[in-house]
Order: C-alpha cells, then structure tokens, then sequence
C-alpha cells in the first residue's frame, strides 16, 4: 500500500512541478477573469463527473468567500437545476441541456469556464455535451476558457484561453486543476473587494 501511495504523491508532485514553471497561461486567466468581473460580465462555469464537482467548489468560493470577506462575484455553476436537466435528458438528449441552458444565460464577451480531464472527443463520443457548449459558446461570442489534461482533446481547438495540464492520469489532472482554481481565488481576492 505504502508504494502506491508515494507513487501517487510523487506523480502529483512532478506534474506541480511542471505547471509551477509554467504560470503564464494561468496569470492570463486569473487577470481575464478580473477584469470581466469589473466589467459586469459573468462567467458560467461546468465539468462532467469530478470536474462538476471542482466547479461547485470554484463557484462556492467565488460567490461566498475564498479568504476574505468581499461582494459575491458573478459566477454561476451550469448544469446544478436538477429538475431541468433530468426533465431534458429524460425528454431530449442530455448533452444538448447545458448548451441550452448557456444560451439561455450568457450574453456576448461572458465567460464560460469549462474543466475537463480529457478536453472531449468525438470520435469516441467522449464529453460531447462540452464540445457542444464550446460551439454555442463560439457562435455566441462567449470567451471560452478552459482547464483540461490529457493533451487537451478537442476543447483545446476552441478555448480562447486553456491551460493544458501534463498528465494523461485523471487523478493528478483533478488535482492540478483544484489548485489552480485555489490560485485563480489568490488573484481574484487580491484585486477585487
């Protein structure tokens, strides 16, 4: 047991190392996400599976607090009116709902913010509902920005701004992203009040 552990901490710790050393896409997030904050603008955040669940987490501290008190911040977590997405995936086809329901929110220059671990495939029919948002969000003039992993799937070809984690083991992706959505909280508690 003890070997599979410090292998997963080791993993961990290596992948860090290489996105310490590349920050610039990550400042380039944090300062697009401030400046639409001051702007007005919102920004609609969304994952599949674990990914759902760091949205959640990312959105709680953005529009509660993250370590200072400070005014809620215009970001919304898509996909969390169960009612609405079971009603369409029972009736329709579920990875059309959040595409829907972006549509129904965003206005031109808002941000949608997607985490994924694999960036979606559609060959293999694989977080087709992203790609699919990705598209309206396009044909919409919604700035894209996402966090993915495993080379960056076919999010990568339409993000405005991504940021590629090196690591093909979802784990150590998920775990990457949650700290770089901890530092974006860095940021963002820095310049807004």
């Amino acid at each position: 047991m003890s070997k599979i552990i410090k292998k997963h901490f080791s993993n961990l710790i290596k992948t860090l190392e290489i996105t310490k050393k590349d920050i610039v896409k990550i400042d380039k997030i944090s300062k697009k996400l401030i400046t639409s904050i001051k702007s007005g603008k919102k920004i609609f955040v969304y994952g599949n599976g674990g990914s759902y669940a760091d949205s959640s987490h990312f959105v709680g501290e953005l529009t509660a607090t993250y370590k200072k008190k400070r005014r809620s911040l215009p970001f919304f977590l898509l996909g969390s009116n169960m009612a609405s997405v079971s009603a369409w995936a029972n009736d329709y086809n579920f990875s059309d709902y959040i595409s829907r329901e972006l549509t129904g929110y965003a206005k031109k220059n808002d941000i949608l913010f997607i985490l994924s671990t694999s960036g979606g495939n559609i060959k293999r029919n694989h977080s087709l509902n992203l790609i699919k948002m990705a598209k309206v969000a396009k044909e919409k003039n919604i700035l894209l920005i996402s966090l993915l992993g495993k080379g960056g799937g076919a999010l990568k070809n339409y993000s405005d701004i991504s940021y590629i984690v090196e690591s093909n083991t979802t784990a150590t992706i998920q775990e990457i992203h949650k700290t770089i959505l901890h530092s974006i909280c860095e940021c963002i508690d820095d310049k807004i009040k």
